[in-house]
């Protein structure tokens, strides 16, 4: 009997010293998970195609570094965005990476997640008090649009004499940069060129209206350029619903959406777009920003590498 006892009570002793191990791996792995570095995200708009591709990467990115990465889409609301960032700044990530509406909007708020030791990576739109940018310099996209699109001007209308749609989008600085970089690309580069109408096209189903309005206003008109390509791609189905493609018409954006280059290795009236490999950058913020938070050296400004793509090499970038 006394053995019985005896062999009871080491079970007693072995089950509870199993049950305080076990307690604390689970402390162990809740600690852990706390612990992990967090990123916030902030961008201006999900509906962009080009940008929900990038988040896709950088996603991805955080995986493989076994980091946490957290998306606030502020749906083209900069007082969203606000809020937004002062819940991250509260909730207490270690790095924010941030796409900004304009510069002035969120420095005051970034400035308060800078006291509070959280690193900031400024995304398309430079942002001084940022460790680290990575954009570009949007009036000269503008400039460079504009002149894909007098190259195709020269070729068609040897005196210059076209008339020209200027799809814009002034809700962000980014934007607002590239449109006038347009509108002085295309005084410059295609002089005799008339620039008839301008209005807001960000996104496809904006452009599917105002494309109607420039055929409807318009009908002569014979070139269009975007500050993006998803209000052309949706420009260009009016366009078409109209019975206006034809060769001597021709649409110029940026961005290099999947929709956009189908239509281009197409030989559509959707002649060239501009490529700025956004998901490799993505993956380079998400690497910035943990190297950050570790203490690392980074780059501080991040230039996008840039290339016009045309029906001589879209099926490069469809491969990709």
């Amino acid at each position: 009997m006394r053995k019985n006892k005896l062999m009871i009570l080491v079970i007693l002793i072995l089950f509870v010293l199993s049950s305080l191990m076990t307690s604390c791996n689970q402390a162990t792995q809740s600690s852990n998970s706390t612990d992990k570095v967090r990123i916030g995200f902030s961008l201006q708009d999900m509906g962009d195609p080009s940008w929900a591709n990038m988040w896709t990467h950088m996603q991805n990115k955080a995986d493989e570094l076994g980091v946490e990465i957290v998306l606030s889409d502020a749906k083209s609301d900069p007082a969203k965005q606000i809020d937004s960032l002062e819940n991250f700044i509260q909730g207490d990530v270690d790095a924010l990476i941030v796409h900004c509406f304009s510069s002035d909007s969120a420095t005051a708020t970034l400035q308060n997640a800078k006291d509070k030791g959280i690193m900031i990576v400024a995304f398309d739109t430079y942002v001084d008090i940022a460790d680290s940018y990575f954009g570009l310099d949007n009036y000269e996209m503008g400039k460079l649009i504009a002149f894909n699109a007098s190259q195709f001007i020269k070729e068609k209308f040897p005196d210059g004499n076209v008339e020209v749609g200027v799809a814009n989008y002034p809700l962000n600085q980014v934007c607002l940069d590239r449109a006038e970089g347009i509108v002085d690309g295309i005084h410059e580069y295609a002089p005799n060129a008339k620039i008839v109408a301008e209005a807001q096209a960000g996104y496809i189903d904006e452009g599917i209206v105002v494309g109607e309005n420039f055929m409807q206003a318009h009908p002569n008109m014979k070139v269009v350029v975007g500050i993006d390509d998803a209000g052309l791609v949706g420009i260009y189905e009016s366009v078409v619903a109209a019975g206006k493609a034809a060769d001597d018409f021709g649409m110029f954006g940026i961005d290099a959406i999947p929709e956009a280059l189908n239509l281009i290795s197409e030989d559509t009236i959707f002649r060239s777009t501009i490529h700025l490999d956004l998901n490799n950058i993505g993956e380079r913020m998400v690497q910035t920003a943990y190297d950050l938070y570790q203490g690392k050296e980074v780059e501080e400004v991040v230039y996008f590498p840039v290339n016009t793509v045309d029906i001589n090499n879209v099926k490069e970038y469809l491969q990709k």
